[in-house]
């Protein structure tokens, strides 16, 4: 079987490797339009802070290699232009020799991925600048190297606050440069509000953040944004999103999503039985909301090449699918999430349920012991877990990789509150986070306590009589609009004996939860608990831009 595979990167070395694994028998081509085969896309903004020094470390595998311990046909340079389905042939542009060619092959694979876009409202960008970069390849960040060096550039703008936008800032940041993060609204649209907040107010405390506007016109030495206001930059480095490049396979003929995506089966064919589609160029199945989506991470597209290469080869297995598990550093601050998000959770109208807490991730009389904010979302009718999320200087990554094996398995929160966890106080703490999460999911599951989520604060707010069971001092700097201020030592069982509704709220959480469960405990059913206090509403505030203090 002749066997090619367009796009050469991480889907598709991926794809060709794992065919080869099964085969010595197939002809397997890979056909990359850039100059580097199989590089580490996910290092590359490691790359601009010298961090990672040489670029030969960011190439796992170039186009001899792949012939001499593959046997695979590996050729750089090489952009298909065409696709004929009919006669089951591409057309390729070797971009070096300027020359056009056709191959022939029995089955196809698309891993053309994703690449940066510029919207249309941004004007002066339709000539090229020496000035103007993306961060998609190592091309792409030696030419920022080379540029900030030749040019003793010191002012970088970064327009876009995801992934590559918070990375890139934070390595650029490393050589001591000016960095500003411009983002239209708030950072990573993937984290809900609550816990967003955390991540500007760090982010805010190492560069400059620009919410709330956006660039609506490049000039050589001045940006304009949409507020009127005017920034001078050395370097704009665009990373506010991606789009499938699916051009090729429309212009073939072969069916897209709304999205631009490549459509796909669950077994990863086209409409056309000859052509797989793999990595960021397609959608991925979600078991969550049982529909497909977007998905730009590297996991999913390595599962995906490893079950297309079994796949072509006739070995059956289970049709892959995603949760969505991520994890990212910015600057001293770790966030991580899997599973849905609330805006997820919205879309696919998805009734839920979430609670929220800051724990530490070891026993806090350690030196080392760090925070961590986290976010549960569950059915509010079986338990099982929906989502999770957390941001904070504490080990996150770990908690993320458990929930997200049990989110896989359906499992629910008493599955999540009877996880037995290693126990060392440098590791963790008797009861781990992840069982204090999930035994607070349960009380409001079952009844025990009910909450409301900040989000919902301002729509309901009036419904409630809004206690601060903080101190006097506390309260007085700042607090709800409108709440009355009762310390913990003066709560009066009495005071909420009538037909009021009572939302109670602190500083972190801890003695509202007290309060509720004192209250309860006399027979009290008009006791409501403010989900994060005012650790998370100050930062919510801030991130949505709404007024909700005095």
């Amino acid at each position: 079987m002749k066997i090619i595979i367009i796009g050469g990167v991480a889907a598709g070395a991926t794809c060709a490797t794992n065919i080869r694994k099964i085969s010595d028998e197939d002809q397997i081509i890979l056909l990359e339009k850039g100059r580097d085969t199989s590089f580490k896309n996910c290092e590359i903004p490691y790359y601009l802070s010298y961090m990672v020094e040489d670029r030969e470390d960011l190439i796992a595998r170039k186009p001899d290699e792949f012939k001499k311990k593959n046997n695979i046909d590996a050729r750089n340079f090489s952009e298909v232009v065409k696709i004929n389905r009919e006669e089951k042939f591409v057309e390729v542009k070797d971009l070096r020799e300027n020359k056009t060619y056709k191959e022939s092959y029995d089955k196809l694979i698309i891993a053309t991925g994703a690449s940066p876009f510029i919207p249309d409202s941004i004007k002066g960008l339709d000539k090229e600048r020496e000035n103007v970069f993306k961060v998609e390849n190592v091309v792409d960040v030696e030419n920022i190297r080379k540029y900030i060096k030749d040019h003793n550039a010191k002012k970088i703008i970064v327009n876009g606050a995801g992934f590559i936008g918070i990375e890139s800032a934070e390595n650029l940041k490393e050589l001591d440069l000016d960095i500003s993060l411009v983002v239209r609204t708030r950072v990573l649209g993937n984290i809900d509000e609550e816990l967003a907040g955390f991540v500007e107010e760090n982010i805010s405390k190492h560069i400059n953040l620009i919410k709330n506007d956006e660039i609506v016109k490049v000039d050589d030495q001045k940006l304009i944004f949409k507020s009127g206001k005017e920034k001078s930059y050395d370097v704009l480095i665009n990373a506010i999103g991606v789009r499938p490049n699916s051009k090729i396979a429309k212009e073939s003929g072969l069916k897209l999503t709304k999205s631009g995506a490549i459509e796909t089966d669950r077994n990863l064919k086209t409409n056309d039985p000859d052509i797989y589609a793999i990595g960021d160029v397609i959608e991925v199945y979600n078991p969550l909301t049982k529909t497909k989506a977007k998905l730009n991470l590297a996991w999913p597209a390595h599962r995906q090449a490893k079950f297309v290469a079994k796949h072509i080869k006739g070995l059956g297995q289970k049709s892959p699918s995603f949760i969505g598990s991520f994890a990212l550093r910015s600057f001293d601050m770790n966030v991580a999430s899997t599973g849905l998000s609330k805006k997820q959770l919205d879309m696919a109208k998805i009734p839920y349920k979430s609670t929220l807490i800051t724990h530490n991730d070891s026993v806090n009389i350690l030196p080392y012991s760090k925070p961590m904010n986290m976010k549960i979302s569950f059915d509010p009718y079986t338990g099982k877990i929906y989502g999770f999320q957390a941001v904070g200087e504490g080990d996150i990554v770990k908690r993320v990789d458990i929930v997200a094996g049990l989110i896989g398995m359906g499992a629910d929160i008493y599955d999540l509150y009877d996880t037995e966890i290693s126990y060392q106080p440098i590791y963790s703490t008797p009861e781990d986070a992840l069982n204090t999460l999930a035994s607070q999911a349960i009380d409001i599951f079952e009844g025990k306590i009910k909450n409301i989520e900040i989000p919902k604060l301002q729509e309901k707010k009036d419904e409630f009589i809004i206690v601060d069971v903080r101190e006097k001092e506390e309260f007085e700097k700042s607090h709800i609009e409108n709440a009355i201020n009762i310390p913990v030592a003066k709560i009066n069982p009495d005071y909420f004996k009538n037909k009021n509704k009572y939302l109670i709220y602190c500083q972190s959480g801890r003695r509202a939860k007290t309060v509720v469960n004192n209250l309860q405990k006399e027979g009290l059913e008009n006791i409501y608990y403010l989900e994060g206090s005012m650790n998370y509403l100050e930062k919510y505030q801030k991130t949505m831009g709404v007024n909700i203090l005095e």
